[in-house]
């Protein structure tokens, strides 16, 4: 690995990133019929020379190949297709007798997890992070551990890429656990939550626009989303709310708690995690049914069928709503004027205000051996700047290293494009937690616990509705049973 390699985005980076609009807000060309990605072969070409002029070498020693690669059809299968179709350009720039045959799977998780039992892996395969700690668990030895060909690399620096992007694909077969040890797969990618806004209800109600510079506390918050909560009608029911989707993990976290104890083989025991949780979940009662003079900020069960959080938003029902950097392609696409801020958050941890997600690559431990050096050629350009700046020319991902995400040059790229402030979804991705997902083998404890019998505690009848003391005895007999 080389060490201390902090590229910095130069001036051929913003010639790239600011040929078109992209999803992400940066260049390339997005084709609505088709779901195509288009990145011209020079854009690729101006990438590539700048990491030539850096001294970049891109060596391969073994035959001509053909590796295998697995993929899901999260975005569509079109759109996941032609984003890889435009990092292989550059790789078999590099590589010209490393072929890929790439498959897109539907239901992938379920999918692959059958497809370890039947031996059905391919050379290179997709790891989210919602399946990595089940998948390394249950099967550690169908991945390679990367360790030492990242240590061999000339081209990566994994320590400028995102330590939260890294780290949540360690795993130490000794404890069992995950987040340290080994690393098992390269990552991709990293997205982070935001709080969109629309500016133009800002405007209509007189209140002032979130802070871009830092995160607001929960009593600023709800004094914001309480302004912006209106009746339009008159008839007693707010027709506008401040704020949906509200993120649980988020509360939890920056209040200073946890969903479960640190070993994480049962319900919290320790009474900052207790307190943590009453204060979290009274908070999300609170918003649906008692700020406000008890008309709530947030819009309740009855509301939220008529769409998700980010479709209540777009229909100027929510002024706004705490939501992930992939759903940016989307909220480009509304006609209001509208701008990113920080996730709100209790003032304990006020940096873990939601969690992060990501998707890395594996190398199959049954891979040919005569495949071996090509399957790590392809994960290793996938995690190297070069790889990392052609993939966020489709707009699809912003890059995992912080000094290219991070850099004047980059961030240039959205001085004319909306988010006005972009660099609140970098900042947010290099704080920002995985998910609970990877606590345990099976997310099934929260799932069961927390996540369903919510319902019970937002219940639109008051006297059906749970106490938060209450809400709180009956996950410990979940969590209790099935972590």
């Amino acid at each position: 690995m080389k060490k201390g390699w902090k590229l910095l985005c130069s001036a051929t980076l913003a010639t790239i990133m600011s040929v078109g609009a992209l999803a992400a807000g940066c260049a390339g060309n997005i084709d609505d019929d088709t779901g195509g990605i288009e990145v011209s072969q020079d854009q690729i070409d101006i990438i590539q020379a700048k990491y030539d002029a850096q001294g970049a070498v891109y060596e391969y020693t073994g035959d001509p190949v053909t590796l295998t690669m697995s993929h899901w059809d999260s975005d569509g299968a079109s759109k996941e297709r032609a984003v890889l179709d435009v990092l292989l350009q550059g790789f078999y720039k590099r590589y010209p007798t490393i072929n890929v045959s790439l498959d897109i799977i539907s239901d992938y998780e379920t999918t692959y997890s059958n497809n370890f039992a039947a031996g059905r892996v391919h050379d290179v395969f997709l790891v989210s992070d919602g399946v990595f700690t089940n998948w390394v668990k249950a099967s550690s030895q169908t991945m390679v551990n990367l360790d030492p060909y990242i240590a061999a690399s000339e081209l990566l620096d994994m320590d400028d890429m995102f330590d939260s992007v890294v780290t949540r694909y360690q795993y130490d077969a000794a404890t069992g656990l995950t987040g340290q040890g080994s690393q098992m797969t390269m990552p991709r990618d990293i997205s982070a939550h935001v709080m969109y806004y629309n500016k133009d209800m800002f405007e209509e109600a007189g209140v002032e626009l979130p802070p871009s510079d830092r995160i607001m506390t929960m009593d600023e918050a709800t004094e914001m989303w309480t302004q912006l909560t209106r009746d339009l009608d008159g008839d007693g029911t707010p027709d506008v709310y401040g704020v949906a989707g509200l993120n649980m993990e988020g509360l939890v976290w920056s209040a200073g708690g946890d969903f479960v104890n640190d070993e994480r083989t049962g319900f919290p025991t320790e009474q900052s995690d207790l307190a943590a949780l009453e204060k979290a979940y009274k908070y999300l009662q609170d918003a649906y049914y008692t700020f406000n003079d008890g008309k709530g900020i947030a819009p309740d069960a009855s509301m939220n069928m008529t769409g998700d959080a980010t479709t209540l938003f777009a229909q100027e029902m929510v002024a706004t709503v705490i939501a992930g950097s992939w759903e940016l392609a989307t909220i480009q696409g509304n006609s209001f004027d509208w701008d990113i801020a920080y996730v709100p958050a209790f003032e304990a941890a006020p940096t873990k205000n939601a969690w992060s997600g990501s998707v890395s690559y594996a190398i199959y431990s049954g891979i040919a051996p005569e495949k071996l050096e090509a399957a790590w050629k392809l994960v290793e350009y996938i995690g190297s700047p070069e790889g990392q700046e052609i993939l966020s020319a489709t707009g699809f991902q912003f890059p995992i290293y912080e000094s290219i995400a991070s850099s004047e040059e980059y961030l240039a790229t959205y001085e004319n494009s909306k988010p006005s402030n972009y660099e609140v979804f970098l900042k947010s991705a290099a704080e920002q937690p995985a998910g609970t997902w990877m606590y345990n083998q099976s997310n099934q404890w929260k799932e069961l616990s927390y996540d369903t019998l919510t319902a019970n505690l937002l219940d639109s009848d008051q006297g059906a509705r749970w106490t938060v003391s209450h809400f709180l005895d009956e996950c410990r007999k979940v969590v209790d049973q099935y972590i």
